[in-house]
């Protein structure tokens, strides 16, 4: 009953996780369609009311406007709220222009306008590392060759073509419609687009004392306009020529406030100049509305484009500047950080302190790494938990040493880890002083010697290994002579008559026998002798005779042998290296294989996978063994790894990466351990000359020179 009760409270646990799970993805998806429902409704009363603002410009005519503010409202809609937000442009776009022209005409301005937007920001998000905020140089100049110049000739090409097929406008004049057209969007979007896209930045200058400034800035920025454009004659000359008297209040704005401060200051003298020019004011209305219009446009391009490109400019640098304080602040406090105590903490050595009584103080991370224990579990506590039983009177001894001042240096021992196991390291103990100069603890630094002693026994193995090669050698050139002889005699024998059938049977297994030997010796000796330069070699036939070395091992597991050679696989290598990649790996495959296995090799012209210029060959060794382990084969390559215990050096197949990586080649593995189907295959890329010299072929040289 109480399993029961159990089970049904669980089912109702995960039930209410899920209802809970599905109630949360279903109000986040609700809050993300509220969203985009607002962020719609904003577009869309944002672009109706700018494009209304367009339209009732005096110099609009036939719905082209030579300033068009509605272009930097879908710029900067797009930019902020994605490419779903162009319903709201587009259906602000028909309902501007529907009531005043045709619904074909409206439908296809408005799909032009849409369509600009849209790739004006397809163009900004495609150039590297664009950000809204227009904080660099980059930015700005991207916003004006492709928002400004380039994406709006979609808008200009569309629009004047709609109304010039729906009989809006005349064919007569078409080109001037069009510049009309393309200069009042671009103008839309310098004047708007930088003013909306830097607005949480002018958020910011507003909410801090600068507001005051900008308060000042544009209050005379003001006053300046309307006297410039307005035709007040405070001067007893006229000011038309003044107008780019404005430019000292543009380069404030610039400097003190940035992109957003001349985003606005620009506004704010296109709002007045175009107001002024409407009444018959200023310079830019002494001539035709055309001619107006398109002047009005040179200025507003030559402002915006000065201020824009000095603001971003500037602020580009004031960013720089920061950085390149901040990481000389950050410097300085690495730098006194790493004096006080990363020199200690991030060594990669054992490093600890103890007291005379021998009672740890200090622990660093290297010491953890090397005997397991974390600082928590050892300060207080003697070293001697750090020695196994038998080096007890390490302490003793070095304790003595250190008490009497003396240092001790490179002292190789063995010590206990956490787990129990032991591990040999190379001990250095100093003792510390006191100001007074008496001693009043130890310092000592431990290193791991377990690789370098492995690597040591590995080389004592090796050259036992050379040695014993040497001397195989030896004996089978001093045995070869003999060799020669008894051959010569078989078949002086051979040659003779007087043999009965029994004899001459015996004979010609003599004769065998003595081939046998000499194919012995010979590829003895073959196998010791050293190239001091590469030289061609057949893969096919040194494959062969790493086979033959293996014969009686192959013959003893009935392994079978397939090889498929393509004709005329030759590389310039090294042959005895090579060789030894052959057989390390083919005598892997015949420990792998089991009785009556199979070994396939390969051989054909390839070229490497990583770069398809480099020419070579491949041979591809593959078994019908047991198979590798995923987590043995991600290891095979390391040296002194070996899945054969006593047996193996776990030397091989690291010496064969290496070779093959010398040789400029690659090599790659895949293995399966699914029974039926299991095995291993060794994919083995050489190049077809190769640029390695080998130490000894160097030595000698230098020798020879």
């Amino acid at each position: 009953m109480s399993s029961g009760w159990l089970l049904l409270e669980r089912q109702r646990s995960w039930s209410g996780i899920s209802v809970s799970s599905a109630t949360y993805r279903s109000n986040a998806k609700l809050n993300a369609v509220g969203r985009y429902f607002v962020r719609l409704v904003l577009t869309f009363a944002a672009y109706f009311v700018a494009g209304k603002i367009g339209l009732s410009s005096p110099f609009t005519s036939n719905n082209i406007s030579p300033v068009w503010p509605a272009s930097g409202v879908a710029l900067s809609a797009v930019l902020l709220f994605g490419y779903r937000i162009w319903p709201g442009i587009w259906a602000a776009a028909f309902l501007v222009n529907w009531p005043a022209i045709p619904h074909l005409a409206a439908i296809g301005l408005a799909s032009g306008n849409t369509l600009a937007a849209l790739t004006g920001a397809l163009l900004l998000r495609r150039t590297p590392k664009f950000d809204v905020s227009l904080s660099r140089l980059q930015d700005v100049l991207e916003l004006i060759v492709f928002a400004a110049l380039g994406s709006t000739m979609v808008s200009a090409s569309i629009g004047v073509a709609t109304l010039v097929a729906t009989h809006v406008h005349p064919w007569s004049g078409t080109l001037s419609a069009w510049l009309i057209y393309w200069l009042g969007d671009a103008m839309g979007i310098l004047l708007i687009a930088p003013l909306l896209l830097t607005l949480p930045t002018l958020r910011r200058i507003c909410q801090s004392a600068r507001v005051l400034e900008l308060g000042a800035l544009l209050g005379s920025l003001s006053i300046a306009s309307l006297i410039i454009f307005g035709d007040q004659r405070v001067l007893p000359v006229k000011l038309h020529v003044m107008a780019f008297a404005v430019f000292p209040f543009v380069l404030w704005a610039a400097i003190r406030f940035g992109v957003a401060g001349c985003a606005l200051a620009t506004l704010l003298i296109a709002v007045v100049a175009t107001s002024e020019t409407v009444f018959g004011s200023g310079p830019f209305a002494q001539n035709t509305p055309l001619m107006n219009a398109i002047l009005l446009q040179a200025y507003f391009g030559v402002v915006s484009l000065s201020g824009l490109t000095l603001a971003a400019d500037i602020a580009e640098r004031e960013s720089l500047e920061r950085e390149r304080e901040q990481l000389v602040r950050e410097q300085v406090l690495r730098e006194a950080r790493l004096q006080l105590a990363a020199i200690v903490e991030s060594s990669a050595d054992a490093i600890l302190s103890s007291d005379l009584d021998g009672r740890i103080t200090h622990w660093n991370q290297g010491a953890e790494q090397l005997y397991g224990y974390t600082a928590e579990e050892v300060i207080g506590k003697s070293s001697a938990l750090l020695m196994p039983p038998e080096r007890s009177d390490d302490f003793t001894q070095i304790m003595a040493r250190v008490r009497l001042g003396e240092r001790v240096k490179d002292y190789e021992t063995v010590r206990q880890r956490k787990d129990g196991t032991r591990v040999e390291v190379s001990l250095s103990v100093s003792p510390i002083f006191d100001a007074a100069g008496r001693v009043m603890g130890a310092a000592a630094i431990a290193r791991d010697i377990s690789d370098r002693k492995k690597a040591e026994e590995a080389l004592r193995k090796a050259e036992k290994l050379s040695a014993t090669g040497r001397l195989a050698a030896t004996i089978a050139h001093e045995i070869n002579n003999p060799l020669e002889s008894l051959t010569n005699l078989v078949y002086l024998l051979d040659r003779s008559g007087g043999l009965d059938t029994n004899a001459r049977q015996y004979l010609d297994l003599a004769q065998q026998e003595l081939r046998r030997a000499a194919h012995v010796t010979k590829q003895m000796l073959a196998f010791h002798r050293h190239s001091l330069q590469p030289v061609p070699i057949s893969l096919g036939k040194l494959l062969d005779n790493v086979f033959d070395l293996f014969a009686p091992e192959i013959r003893n597991g009935d392994i079978s042998i397939v090889r498929r050679y393509d004709s005329g696989i030759t590389i310039c290598a090294f042959p005895e290296e090579v060789q030894q990649v052959f057989a390390n790996l083919i005598r892997n495959a015949i420990e792998a294989v089991p009785k009556r296995g199979t070994i396939t090799v390969h051989v054909f012209a390839s070229r490497e996978w990583a770069a398809d210029e480099h020419k070579g060959a491949r041979v591809v060794i593959a078994d019908t063994g047991p198979g590798i382990s995923p987590e043995n084969r991600e290891r095979i390559f390391e040296p002194f790894f070996t899945t054969k215990g006593e047996n193996g050096t776990g030397l091989g197949l690291w010496v064969t990466n290496g070779i093959i990586q010398k040789h400029g080649g690659s090599i790659r593995v895949r293995s399966s351990t699914h029974a039926g189907r299991s095995g291993t295959t060794f994919n083995i890329f050489l190049p077809s000359v190769t640029t390695y010299v080998p130490l000894q072929a160097a030595t000698s040289t230098a020798r020879t020179m």
